[in-house]
């Protein structure tokens, strides 16, 4: 395991004495930040009691700074976890807390899935039109759930959905809440400057409070993502890319540009709609399923 300076952890020191088999992971789960210059680290490791794999995500420094972000989560995943305690779609917080040197931790589920991304090629790919659709469906499924509690995930992208498929069905779970909105803590006061990913976050993040239609943005890109083939749409080709692309039928293309509109106002309500368009397509091209 790398040990640079304050990124080291002690492993026989609580609360990673805990744990066995610790190691390190990488400075982010989609591997574009560097080790020494990104906010957190990530390890993962084997409750010793239980034998359940975990992910401990632990700030590169002390400091509000790099702490920021990784608090949002825990506050989030906190509330998901005492409203939703059956959810599969969402990780399990163990514990958290402070290391002796000031850094900030969190314990949290490992999940055996892969990012949806690594299911995204280089084109189309439409033998997996079907496969990409249910994703999609069941991952609107899992942001109801949240929605509901006024919490909105903000950065959902293909590197924080895992995927995998299980009896011909998908697994979905939702990771990455470090962008999160909860309306009942943001809306009081509490700092919220979120990190966002260019071409999935929704374009009014930056200058508006998030809401169901922003997580919608989000999804409809990623489905597009997985259509077209191609994982780094920019944003403002989003939309001429939908309108132009003759392989989408026009009850999908349609519900696309509902979702990925620029101006909240022009996008379905919430998620639930466009749910029920994706799942009225299903039926259109393989009747007699159960979506």
């Amino acid at each position: 395991m790398p040990r640079h300076g304050s990124v080291a952890i002690d492993r026989k020191a609580p609360p990673f004495d805990e744990f066995k088999s610790i190691r390190w992971l990488a400075s982010a789960r989609s591997g574009q930040h560097s080790h020494e210059h990104a906010r957190h680290h990530l390890y993962v490791g084997t409750r010793k009691k239980h034998a359940v794999d975990v992910l401990i995500k632990v700030t590169s420094k002390p400091g509000r700074v790099y702490e920021q972000d990784l608090e949002n989560e825990i506050a989030t995943l906190g509330t998901i976890n005492r409203e939703l305690p059956d959810s599969r779609y969402f990780p399990h917080v163990y514990r958290h807390g402070r290391l002796g040197d000031g850094r900030l931790y969190l314990v949290m589920s490992l999940f055996d899935e892969f990012p949806l991304a690594t299911t995204i090629g280089t084109e189309p790919a439409p033998g997996r039109l079907v496969a990409h659709l249910m994703a999609a469906i069941e991952v609107a499924r899992a942001l109801s759930d949240i929605h509901r509690l006024e919490i909105f995930h903000v950065d959902l992208n293909p590197m924080n959905i895992l995927y995998r498929t299980e009896g011909g069905r998908p697994v979905i779970r939702l990771v990455d809440f470090e962008s999160s909105y909860e309306r009942s803590r943001h809306g009081q006061g509490v700092f919220y400057n979120p990190p966002t990913t260019p071409g999935y976050t929704a374009p009014e993040a930056a200058r508006r409070t998030p809401d169901a239609r922003s997580d919608l943005f989000s999804l409809g890109a990623v489905l597009y993502a997985l259509l077209s083939g191609d994982l780094w749409v920019r944003q403002e080709d989003l939309r001429p890319r939908i309108q132009d692309d003759d392989a989408l039928d026009v009850g999908l293309q349609e519900a696309l540009l509902a979702a990925v509109a620029t101006d909240p106002a022009d996008r379905y309500p919430s998620v639930t709609p466009f749910q029920a368009a994706l799942t009225a397509y299903l039926e259109q091209i393989w009747p007699g399923r159960s979506w």
